[in-house]
């Protein structure tokens, strides 16, 4: 599916393009969102990709099949990363050229921060990459520093609720582009 086209079939605002951030500002704050589809949770992920600056780290949680890797594709659709977005469940990690460079890391099958390190999860993060997370919340309370968390719950068979926890002025600009 074409992130443009998810974008007008969504509500996510088709006038200007979104402005990145250059920075992360403001309280931490939460902000809870709908998604009735697969479009409209690719959407949310694109718009989320369009916003964030370099050095981003977001981490994705939720249960298996709750749209985690969905939401990963449409960030780094938003990042302008033109490769096919893979789970990369089995090889844990997968490297994409986009506006920054994007790192997207699988955390279901590793059991300890060792392992996670050498994957090399830590040394991805620098204030050059965007960094995704998968299962995120299996690190140790304090092991990841997460400018954007996503937890996501399965609500019904195509329904999800999202709760995003970021910078107010993320937040803000976020819900601004999302009708």
């Amino acid at each position: 599916m074409s992130p443009h086209r998810a974008r007008r079939r969504t509500g996510i605002r088709n006038g200007a393009a979104l402005r990145r951030l250059s920075r992360f500002e403001g309280e931490r704050r939460r902000s809870a969102l709908v998604s009735e589809s697969p479009d409209r949770t690719l959407a949310i992920g694109l718009a989320i990709g369009s916003l964030v600056p370099p050095g981003a780290v977001l981490s994705l949680e939720g249960g298996l099949g709750a749209g985690k890797t969905l939401i990963a594709k449409g960030v780094c659709a938003g990042l302008g990363v033109p490769d096919e977005v893979v789970s990369p469940s089995f090889v844990l990690a997968e490297e994409y050229a986009g506006v920054f460079p994007v790192f997207h890391f699988d955390l279901y099958r590793l059991e300890s921060v060792d392992e996670v390190t050498r994957i090399g999860l830590f040394d991805a993060i620098d204030d050059r990459n965007v960094v995704i997370v998968e299962w995120g919340d299996r690190l140790p309370a304090g092991s990841l520093d997460a400018d954007v968390r996503i937890v996501m719950e399965i609500t019904g068979d195509r329904s999800r609720a999202i709760t995003i926890e970021g910078r107010g002025g993320f937040l803000d600009a976020l819900e601004g582009s999302i009708a």
